[in-house]
């Protein structure tokens, strides 16, 4: 039951714009909203070997604008580099920010808008979670489908004072105009496919395990898990495919839509973990932590991991509601299975780093800030309990 009595405040981008082709209309959309000026589009080489900033940078040309490119973005990118893309928007006298790519190259965006008009490093703010004011207006084109982060308010950054994930979390990044394109995603890999899907399933799962949960984040995460069940696997192995594309595209940006006020749990804890410690990539790192998380709060949302598992594909017609919510976990380790993903953490680390990742679990403020969202407190045997079942692959031993 989600709490009746809770105040829902919603922040989402002014605009967003789903569709094919929409990209190339990016220049008619920007000019609509009565942006001006010189465009900086934040990107990666992968991105850029696709053809997609050809794709903008004509259709900016049409309507009159100009841009300059940073195709330097890297995964899961620290400070250094944002900061490499925010001298090059000043640099370039840009307007306003572009973030073209994954969730990494929209994050990078994210901070060089900010910072085109804020002074200051992003160290500066980091540690605060947040910055005093709005900058740039800032764009966001996704051509993954996974983070949801063309529709969120976070930005994930690694600190590289302590070499720690850290993250944004404030309305002030929001993107002003999302546009979510499925031939973008046409070209993405497979493997970069199977992380970004499952860190959309997650998005959605660990939402409806969130304290916050509504009717509205439940009907978006539930339906954003019945389309990425569905559609993930034909996207990985059969990459072309328009229709599966069209389907991860809505199911991704309905998750990350969903957990914008409930927030995410204890498995997108575990991957920032991971990230921290080994730099596991952020997908990788939330197919390793989903199950085991979703088994550590079935105490709490049996029925509607229950549900969770008719969404799954699952039937569950004469099951008992907890046999009905533990095929929904094996349902999930399934799917993760079938997209080549690890279910474990074994090798990246070994058993005698459990310690220090408990540590990092229960004691840095990083990684403990998402227990704000739990319904459980995450306690050091929890943790412990967690993170070694995620080491042995031991799913489906019950709650603990």
């Amino acid at each position: 039951m989600f709490p009746t009595m809770k105040q829902v405040e919603y922040f989402t981008p002014q605009r967003k714009v789903f569709g094919v082709n929409a990209v190339d209309k990016i220049g008619q959309y920007i000019k609509s909203m009565g942006i001006k000026g010189k465009a900086i589009i934040v990107t990666d080489p992968g991105v850029v070997a696709t053809g997609a900033v050809e794709r903008i940078e004509k259709s900016l040309k049409k309507e009159g604008f100009t841009s300059s490119v940073f195709s330097e973005g890297i995964p899961e990118p620290d400070d250094i580099i944002c900061d490499k893309a925010a001298n090059f928007a000043r640099e370039q006298k840009g307007n306003f920010v572009i973030g073209l790519g994954g969730g990494s190259a929209m994050d990078i965006g994210k901070m060089a808008a900010q910072l085109l008009k804020i002074p200051g490093k992003v160290a500066d703010y980091l540690p605060t979670y947040t910055f005093p004011s709005k900058g740039a207006p800032f764009i966001a084109v996704t051509t993954t489908s996974g983070t949801g982060s063309e529709s969120t308010m976070y930005a994930i950054i690694n600190y590289s004072k302590d070499n720690i994930k850290g993250f944004f979390s404030t309305p002030y990044i929001l993107s002003d105009l999302a546009i979510v394109d499925p031939t973008l995603l046409l070209t993405m890999p497979p493997k970069v496919t199977a992380a970004t899907g499952i860190d959309a399933l997650s998005h959605a799962i660990e939402t409806m395990m969130a304290k916050q949960e509504n009717p509205i984040t439940d009907a978006l995460a539930m339906k954003a898990v019945e389309l990425i069940a569905e559609a993930l696997p034909v996207a990985v192995y059969e990459g072309d495919n328009l229709d599966a594309r069209v389907k991860m595209a809505y199911g991704s940006m309905m998750a990350g839509i969903a957990f914008e006020d409930p927030g995410i749990v204890e498995g997108h804890a575990l991957s920032h973990t991971l990230g921290s410690i080994y730099h596991v990539p952020h997908g990788v790192g939330c197919a390793i932590g989903l199950p085991y998380a979703m088994e550590y709060n079935m105490g709490h949302c049996m029925e509607k991991m229950a549900r969770i598992a008719t969404a799954l594909g699952q039937n569950t017609s004469g099951m008992s509601v907890r046999e009905a919510a533990k095929s929904a976990i094996f349902a999930v380790k399934q799917l993760i299975i079938d997209v080549g993903l690890p279910l474990t953490w074994a090798q990246f680390g070994s058993r005698d780093d459990i310690p220090k990742l408990v540590d990092l679990m229960t004691n840095c403020p990083w990684i403990t800030a998402f227990y704000l969202w739990s319904k459980r407190k995450m306690t050091k045997e929890a943790a412990t309990e967690l993170v070694t079942r995620s080491y042995e692959g031991r799913i489906g031993e019950g709650i603990f």
